[in-house]
């Protein structure tokens, strides 16, 4: 936390707030929300809000989209080293609280809903006739694993489903979730820009699915150059316009 907090973030913002309170006040969070679960494992939450003043948020601006990506990496590494258990991909978001004097920040957590792991639905057993009689169960063939073989089910890996190259160059990771688009402060991705709406668009991730579906922008969202109506389904190199900022996708 100290090597990624006292670099690049530190020296450039000037506020009340700086980064490494934040990185800190929010590990201790995790720490102080752990809970054991009936099959004994630590849970933590699995979003976490950082809650600022207005002069506060604005003074992040520009780095708030890197800030979000390094406390996210911070939090998932943490939880990683202590053996904790989060449900779902873990992210870190900012908000504002204009009730907030110049350096008064809080951290709230809650438990956004996770998409579950797929499951293996047993085939049907065959019809058996409709005669009732206490014959023996019939015999269902089920494929069993080689003799001595341990199945093992495999961790689920919090991996990016897809990446998105902003008009500044930044690369922002899309994980499961809904990302809102917008020049609002309170949007997940911030664009700075004045044909961009406050609340434009908004990005959902499920099952490394991507769609993107405009809010009743202003100037719309075009993908590849063709205006999108509802849902709109991503593939790896498209273009997309939020008025004229333009976004370029990709898979991972």
């Amino acid at each position: 936390m100290e090597n990624a907090f006292d670099g690049v973030f530190s020296r450039l913002f000037g506020g009340g707030v700086r980064p490494l309170q934040i990185g800190r006040r929010l590990l201790a969070h995790v720490d102080a929300e752990r809970e054991v679960d009936a099959q004994g494992r630590r849970v933590v939450p699995n979003t976490y809000l950082v809650h600022l003043s207005a002069v506060d948020r604005e003074g992040f601006a520009d780095l708030e989209t890197a800030l979000k990506q390094e406390l996210t990496e911070a939090v998932r590494e943490y939880i990683r080293q202590e053996g904790y258990h989060a449900e779902g991909s873990v992210r870190v978001t900012l908000r504002t609280n204009p009730d907030f004097r110049k350096g008064k920040f809080d951290i709230t957590s809650r438990n956004d809903a996770a998409t579950d792991e797929p499951t293996v639905t047993p085939a049907p057993e065959p019809a058996v006739a409709s005669t009732p009689a206490p014959t023996p169960t019939p015999v269902v063939e089920v494929s069993m694993p080689a003799p001595d073989t341990e199945v093992v089910t495999a961790p689920s890996v919090d991996r990016a489903a897809a990446t998105l190259t902003l008009p500044n160059g930044e690369r922002i990771e899309l994980h499961e979730g809904v990302y809102l688009v917008g020049r609002n402060l309170e949007c997940d991705i911030v664009i700075s820009d004045s044909n961009v709406s406050r609340t434009h668009a908004e990005f959902a991730c499920a099952n490394r699915d991507v769609v993107v579906r405009d809010k009743g922008s202003t100037n719309g969202t075009k993908v590849n150059g063709v205006q999108i109506a509802g849902d709109q389904l991503l593939q790896n190199g498209d273009v997309i316009n939020f008025g004229t900022a333009q976004v370029r996708f990709e898979t991972s």
